[in-house]
């Protein structure tokens, strides 16, 4: 195992923060595998999963078992892991711009589309290390002005050129699920079965450019633009795993997390000798067949549903209270689905979502994710 670290350069005298990458394997060694957690830098059970993981292919590097090359950054965003507030951690937004630290990632299908003109062949193969090469050299030429740019580069750096890139993240409380593009189901379909996710959501362009469609989106615009012209092979696939919710913190659920991993790893070739994935496979809904609801008055939340449980449209899910007024109001679902994400909050405002659920029909379009 080789550890290689990166200084961002810190916004005022004497911050410097570092960023962490440990690999497994010889380098250049297919596939390439990248995982990174808390890239929103309050959410930790993916953190716990990548330590048992990283155990886990300790032994196998010690046995002789790594086929491939795998790269994990257990701590992917150490500017918002440091922003507390009033004793709550703020590592959604970076303070100084807002901005969400999974949004914005650079466009690598605009970046390099023009220069690929003059060099792609007629060879898939030999397209996939043209367009790598490519987005690299983009990669690297990216202005820094501020910790986050420097982040955001560091991260696409490291991961740009991976064949499978997972980017660990939660919810507030639910369900173990996923967010892939539709490029590669047999890949979502395997992972499902790997880390027993119970819910697949599925869209090409989410909106904001969150890391994991940096990765896939822009394989999907190239061979969009050079279709009939060029084969271009889909490079890349990424996801974002929801390791339930913020409280599923601890060192059994962490290891089975880590043991899940392994067997994906083991499953795509990258390790050997692992176990084969031992769950059911889960539905694949379209993202825009997601839908929520929201508090009709300012109150105290209690549930009557959690997340897992399938309901019916116009079924109470929980009911908002207003203490000074003894007021009881039902909050309902909207429509049929999968009840997949409740907040973790026990009191809300008017108007402010309270759950997420998904069915198979598309509901809604445009941008898709919450900021």
């Amino acid at each position: 195992m080789t550890v290689q670290t990166i200084d961002l350069a810190g916004e005022a005298p004497g911050s410097t923060r570092r960023l962490v990458r440990h690999s497994w394997g010889a380098a250049g060694a297919r596939p390439k595998v990248y995982l990174q957690a808390a890239l929103h830098a309050d959410e930790m059970p993916g953190v716990i999963a990548l330590q048992h993981l990283m155990d886990l292919l300790d032994v196998a590097e010690a046995e002789g078992r790594i086929t491939g090359e795998i790269c994990v950054v257990p701590l992917a965003n150490p500017i918002g892991f440091g922003q507390w507030i009033s004793h709550k951690p703020m590592g959604r937004q970076e303070l100084e711009s807002m901005q969400n630290f999974n949004r914005h990632y650079p466009d690598l299908a605009t970046l390099v589309a023009d220069a690929l003109e003059t060099k792609l062949t007629e060879s898939a193969a030999e397209n996939l290390t043209i367009i790598r090469a490519e987005m690299a050299a983009a990669i690297a030429a990216l202005p820094v002005k501020s910790d986050l740019d420097a982040l955001r580069k560091t991260l696409l750096g490291w991961s740009h050129d991976a064949d499978y890139v997972l980017d660990c993240h939660c919810d507030h409380m639910a369900v173990m699920h996923l967010y892939a593009s539709p490029l590669r189901p047999a890949d979502t379909s395997l992972l499902c079965r790997a880390t027993g996710a119970r819910l697949a959501l599925i869209q090409e362009v989410s909106g904001g450019n969150a890391f994991d469609e940096a990765h896939t989106v822009p394989w999907a615009v190239l061979k969009r633009r050079y279709a009939g012209r060029f084969p271009i092979p889909d490079g890349c696939f990424s996801t974002t795993l929801e390791f339930r919710g913020q409280l599923d913190v601890d060192d059994a659920t962490g290891a089975q997390d880590g043991a899940n991993l392994l067997a994906f790893l083991g499953a795509i070739g990258a390790v050997a000798g692992c176990a084969a994935p031992a769950h059911d496979d889960a539905p694949h809904y379209p993202l825009g067949g997601t839908d929520e609801a929201f508090a009709p008055q300012g109150g105290v939340v209690t549930w009557q549903k959690r997340p897992g449980d399938w309901l019916q449209k116009g079924e109470t899910v929980a009911h908002v209270t207003d203490p000074m007024t003894r007021l009881r109001l039902p909050v309902t679902a909207p429509n049929s689905g999968l009840l997949f994400r409740i907040e973790l909050w026990r009191h809300c405002l008017r108007g402010q979502s309270l759950f997420n659920l998904a069915g198979p029909d598309v509901l809604r379009s445009g941008d898709l994710l919450s900021d």
